[in-house]
């Protein structure tokens, strides 16, 4: 199990901006702030040696209401929401048993408040 896995269990998601994958990999998200007009992956980041060296850097995390769809073939869920901090935003892939595929959390982001499926 890797360590994204176990926060998103406690409810919590890393503060520093990144995509984090239940494999264990990461990297980091490039983003211009809370109006997301711009969405990039950076380079590799190490989970593991962020949380040694800082194990407080992660957030409370809670989904919307509205942020919370199942996909069509039932493989799993979207999801998305908000940190302790209000301007954390975070969205995720769940499998079908609601543990984690990825979680991309964004410490600048507002938070994800809706989630839809389109047809494409």
């Amino acid at each position: 199990m890797s360590h994204i896995t176990d926060l998103w269990t406690a409810g919590k998601a890393p503060t520093r901006s990144g995509l984090y994958r239940a494999d264990g990999s990461a990297r980091t998200i490039e983003t211009d702030g809370p109006a997301l007009s711009r969405f990039a992956l950076g380079p590799p980041l190490d989970l593991d040696a962020l949380l040694a060296e800082s194990p407080l850097s992660v957030t409370e995390i809670d989904i919307h209401p509205q942020c919370f769809v199942a996909l069509p073939d039932r493989s799993g869920f979207i999801c998305g929401g908000d940190g302790a901090l209000g301007s954390d935003g975070f969205f995720a892939r769940l499998d079908a048993g609601r543990s984690p595929v990825w979680v991309a959390s964004m410490c600048d982001s507002n938070p994800f408040e809706k989630a839809e499926l389109g047809d494409g």
